[in-house]
């Protein structure tokens, strides 16, 4: 399916992009230094403040959420919220110029620019309001987009809507007036100075080593406070104190330490670095 002939009815636009990165075949690897940049979107509105009310937080479901995400490389603007609050969650979009392909170094199909959604040879679609978005919570105030897949070349799948993806390039996260970075979620959670669990009801067994044995040392809950050691691929070992209530060990709390997975074998994630952090 050819993404410049999609009406760009999102739902439309998600699963033909989707379809196309999965069946694209390999291709030859390109090196930063020979990717130019696509031409611009022209005529656009002026940036576009993204409406959160059209973002789906995919933190707060079952989705998986990939390898990692894409965020702001400087923020420096989270230090002063009220006097950023434009760049906070999904704020920073407005300062973005991104290109996306339907395969990685194949066709380029439109760009996410200033607020926009702007298809080649379509209208602009307003991200939040014209277009719904899902983004995932990286901290208390930010929102970044997932990374799906990543390539030794560059090449990046960005998760855009909750089914629909599209590929960009390392090379063009510095384009626009706000760098980007790519980050991987198990540096996310190795940097962590607390974990909790993604979904409230969550609970999960600690164990002596990082497998699914007979080697089962509690039952660990969300009444914990979880704080990681290191990261060994989808394991984390932990330092457990429970039962608290906030950073308050409850009388009789004890401490322990061993491993919990924080990735599923689907790719799903099932430890977050907490929200409130003690001390």
């Amino acid at each position: 399916m050819n993404p410049h002939r999609l009406s760009f009815g999102l739902a439309a636009v998600s699963i033909a992009l989707a379809g196309i990165a999965a069946i694209a075949p390999p291709l030859q690897a390109q090196q930063p230094s020979t990717l130019a940049v696509p031409e611009r979107p022209a005529s656009l509105p002026t940036a576009n403040e993204p409406t959160r009310s059209g973002i789906v937080d995919l933190s707060e479901t079952n989705s998986p959420l990939g390898i990692g995400y894409i965020i702001p490389s400087d923020l420096d603007f989270l230090e002063a919220p009220e006097e950023n609050a434009a760049k906070l969650e999904a704020g920073w979009l407005t300062d973005i110029e991104l290109p996306l392909f339907a395969t990685p170094a194949g066709e380029h199909w439109g760009w996410l620019f200033q607020g926009w959604l702007v298809p080649n040879g379509q209208s602009a679609l307003a991200i939040g309001a014209d277009a719904a978005f899902a983004m995932v919570r990286t901290q208390s105030a930010l929102l970044g987009f997932p990374i799906l897949e990543s390539r030794d070349d560059g090449w990046l799948r960005v998760q855009y809507t909750e089914t629909g993806s599209a590929w960009t390039h390392t090379s063009y996260l510095d384009l626009g007036n706000l760098s980007l970075t790519f980050e991987r979620w198990d540096d996310l959670l190795s940097n962590a100075e607390q974990l909790q669990f993604r979904q409230a009801e969550n609970a999960q067994v600690l164990r002596s080593q990082p497998e699914l044995s007979r080697n089962v040392i509690t039952l660990v809950r969300n009444d914990s406070l979880i704080e990681p050691l290191e990261v060994a691929g989808d394991w984390v070992r932990v330092r457990v104190t429970r039962p608290v209530e906030g950073c308050q060990a409850l009388a009789g709390a004890r401490t322990e330490e061993g491993w919990m997975r924080w990735r599923r074998n689907d790719g799903g994630i099932t430890l977050w670095q907490a929200a409130e952090r003690c001390g």
